[in-house]
């Protein structure tokens, strides 16, 4: 257990400074000062808006429930980084022999977390945006599994820390299924060009509008460490190859989270936002029909 308290710890720490990464990334795309003034280049920002939402004062909307209102942002959390009890870590102590399918369950409910952010707090404009958010996560969640079930019939496990020995890189026969999968990331992460949960135009900062301080904080670095998970399961799934080794394996699996993360962030950079209905006619009638067939075609592949 030590060593999944380990993970946690330094995983809430990189969240941290990723969100600052991210700012700096945005600033040199958009050809602009990213956060520059707290110590040399910006490089303890993080540290700066940590102490800064959690010294300010939490204020409670009028005509809510306090138990309630605090509940959304800690299920966020929660959510978030219980998936970190999956990190094959050669130090690992715990394996799950059904680590993906805890995955699936964990990240399907986690949308109870910010439907309960958006309802509570009384706001017709955070109310809307958590419905956008439940809706865009049953259009996707669905191609989402069948996408991430085409890689496993070559593994023949649900197990991260089989995945990370087996030693062939899955990519090779399935440049299609990693595109699926990284359209999927982006939907599930609530990144751009999906990021309609958050749309400043229309939504106000959508379905966290009302949170600040400490509240703020905690739906951030869950959503940030969602980002940096499913980069790790990117890495795990598609690029498995090296990652039996030992130690060396460790940093492989570390550097391919940090190139999708901050593929993530190019992204954002550089893709408009689409249309709502765009997302619902894509993943519809677009990627799951694809992405059936891709699994009807690996299915006799892996046979």
């Amino acid at each position: 257990m030590m060593s999944c308290f380990l993970v946690m710890v330094l995983m809430l720490v990189s969240v941290a400074f990723f969100i600052v990464t991210e700012r700096k990334g945005l600033g040199m795309l958009q050809l602009r000062q990213g956060p520059n003034k707290a110590s040399f280049k910006g490089a303890l920002q993080a540290i700066a808006d940590g102490v800064k939402l959690f010294k300010k004062e939490f204020s409670f909307p009028f005509s809510v429930s306090k138990n309630m209102y605090l509940l959304g942002p800690f299920l966020c959390f929660f959510c978030a980084y219980s998936l970190w009890l999956l990190f094959p870590s050669y130090w690992h102590s715990l394996s799950f022999e059904g680590g993906l399918l805890f995955f699936l369950c964990v990240s399907c409910f986690s949308v109870y977390g910010v439907f309960l952010v958006g309802w509570v707090c009384d706001s017709r404009y955070a109310f809307l945006g958590a419905m956008r958010a439940v809706a865009q996560s049953v259009s996707y969640e669905v191609f989402l599994s069948t996408s991430l079930f085409c890689p496993l019939l070559l593994v023949g496990s649900f197990d991260l820390v089989s995945i990370r020995e087996f030693s062939f890189s899955n990519m090779l026969v399935g440049l299609e299924v990693l595109l699926l999968w990284l359209i999927a990331v982006l939907a599930e992460t609530n990144r751009a060009p999906f990021d309609f949960v958050e749309g400043e135009s229309e939504l106000v900062a959508g379905y966290n509008v009302e949170y600040g301080g400490v509240g703020f904080a905690l739906i951030a670095l869950a959503e940030y460490s969602n980002i940096m998970f499913m980069s790790l399961l990117v890495g795990l799934l598609f690029f498995s190859e090296g990652m039996q080794l030992k130690i060396f394996g460790d940093i492989i699996i570390m550097f391919w989270m940090v190139f999708f993360s901050y593929f993530m962030v190019w992204v954002r950079g550089v893709v408009p936002r689409f249309r709502y209905d765009l997302l619902m006619n894509l993943c519809w009638v677009v990627l799951l029909p694809f992405s059936l067939c891709i699994f009807s075609f690996m299915m006799g592949f892996s046979l």
